[in-house]
C-alpha cells in the first residue's frame, strides 16, 4: 500500500516531506508557471471561464478545529503551501482574468480514504459533482478563497 502521510514528527522522513511537497506542491506550482502565458490569454478571452484548480484539503488548514491535531507533517504543510500559491496567484494574475481555485474534495471514498482502519466519508462521486460545482461557481470575487466539496469556504 502507497504511503500518503507521515503518523508524527518521529516518523517524519527527508524523502517522504520531498516527494509529499513534489506530488502536491512544486509539481503543480511548475506545471502552472509552465501554462500561465497561454492562462493569461484564455483569462482574456474568457474572464470567467479560465480556471486553476488545486486539489487542497481541509487537513491543511490552520485554523480549522476538526483538525487542530498532530501528525501528517508532510500532507498538511504540502496542503498549506498549495493553498498559499492559489491565493499568490489570485493576486497576482486575477487582473488578467485568471481564477485560482483550491478545492477540498472531501474524504472521498478512494484508495487514499479507506486505508488501514480508517474509512472515508464521502461517495466519489458525490466528491466530484461538488467538485464540479465548485469550478463552476468561482468568480472574480472568490479567487483564491478555499472551498470545499458541498460550496463552503473552511478557515485556512
Amino acid at each position: 500500500m502507497p504511503h500518503y502521510c507521515s503518523e508524527g514528527l518521529e516518523t517524519v522522513e527527508g524523502s517522504e516531506l520531498h516527494r509529499t511537497f513534489n506530488n502536491n506542491f512544486i509539481g503543480p506550482t511548475l506545471l502552472t508557471k509552465g501554462l500561465i502565458s497561454l492562462l493569461k490569454i484564455s483569462g482574456k478571452l474568457n474572464p470567467l471561464k479560465t480556471k486553476i484548480l488545486s486539489i487542497s484539503s481541509k487537513s491543511g488548514s490552520v485554523g480549522h478545529k476538526r483538525f487542530m491535531i498532530g501528525g501528517a507533517y508532510d500532507y498538511r504543510c504540502s496542503k498549506v503551501a498549495i493553498n498559499r500559491t492559489a491565493r499568490n496567484l489570485a493576486a497576482e494574475f486575477g487582473g488578467a482574468g485568471v481564477i485560482a481555485l483550491p478545492v477540498c474534495p472531501g474524504w472521498a471514498q478512494t484508495e487514499m480514504g479507506n486505508r488501514g482502519h480508517l474509512q472515508a466519508e464521502i461517495p466519489v462521486v458525490e466528491s466530484i459533482q461538488g467538485v464540479r460545482q465548485a469550478i463552476r461557481d468561482a468568480t472574480q470575487q472568490t479567487n483564491g478563497l478555499f472551498v470545499d466539496h458541498l460550496g463552503e469556504y473552511p478557515p485556512w
